[in-house]
């Protein structure tokens, strides 16, 4: 559905990279059918040279060549970035902003045509194929502007459509979460490394431990109490294990984790 559009990516940031990069190395898209957007001129030169790309330190010039407009900014200056493409955009474009904590409405009325606008919220993993991506669409969205996003955003992982009112959520848990699963796997890693093990087989036996669990839930739709009970067999090892995490309030700690980035992700899209 995207061979004939053209998409304007707007924030030439580390997101705004990772799409480009994987919508061309999957053939997504083509060259000609993009087009960067940032105020940094050296990233420009950066996108131009190494991805082949138009670019621009404009922003109303990448809106105005674009069929698809991809808002890849901090919500911090969202404002004065869609102030900056306002005056460039029109009715049959569709606009798709990654920002987060910054609604639909927000969008919306900075944009003030009534254009079809989409909330994307996608995560690091994105970067090797493997992200997830969350969608929200506006009143003017109908399934193809859907369809174009989940074909964008498919690109670089699994896409799922959701009712906006569950974006902080996601953001906390989808977005923030792969940090969380990082610290969760240096400390594993440090605890083979005072165990004896090299550091780099503790790290690489982590992180396989990690993906086969993460694999297991996702691919057998088992509830992660009952995969979990599988591992724990009667007087092992597992069970000592599971009850000093229990002791160190790890479950519980990470329910607080999520719950306190949904709060300050709903606070990003006020500043």
């Amino acid at each position: 559905m995207l061979k004939e559009k053209k998409i304007a990516v707007i924030g030439g940031g580390k997101m705004g990279e990772t799409l480009i990069s994987r919508l061309l190395s999957t053939k997504t898209l083509q060259k000609d059918q993009l087009f960067v957007s940032d105020k940094n001129a050296s990233r420009i030169a950066h996108f131009e040279e190494k991805y082949e790309v138009k670019g621009s330190t404009d922003n109303s010039d990448a809106a105005r060549q674009a069929d698809i407009i991809l808002l890849a900014v901090k919500p911090q200056i969202a404002h004065k970035v869609i102030a900056s493409i306002r005056e460039s955009i029109h009715p049959e474009q569709l606009v798709i902003s990654i920002m987060a904590g910054y609604t639909l409405k927000q969008l919306q009325e900075g944009l003030v045509l009534p254009l079809p606008v989409i909330r994307a919220m996608p995560n690091t993993p994105c970067e090797i194929g493997a992200g997830m991506t969350v969608l929200a669409s506006g009143n003017e969205t109908n399934g193809e502007h859907i369809k174009f996003a989940e074909e964008l955003f498919g690109a670089v992982g699994k896409t799922l459509v959701l009712d906006e009112k569950y974006f902080d959520a996601v953001t906390a848990l989808s977005a923030s979460g792969p940090a969380y699963i990082y610290m969760v796997i240096e400390a594993l890693a440090e605890g083979g490394v005072k165990c004896g093990l090299p550091r780099d087989v503790s790290t690489t036996l982590v992180a396989q431990a990690c993906l086969g669990a993460s694999r297991m839930v996702a691919e057998t739709h088992h509830h992660p109490a009952i995969l979990k009970d599988h591992v724990t067999t009667p007087a092992g090892c597992t069970i000592d294990g599971l009850l000093k995490l229990e002791e160190g309030g790890l479950r519980v700690t990470l329910i607080k984790a999520v719950d306190e980035a949904a709060r300050r992700a709903k606070e990003l899209g006020k500043e």
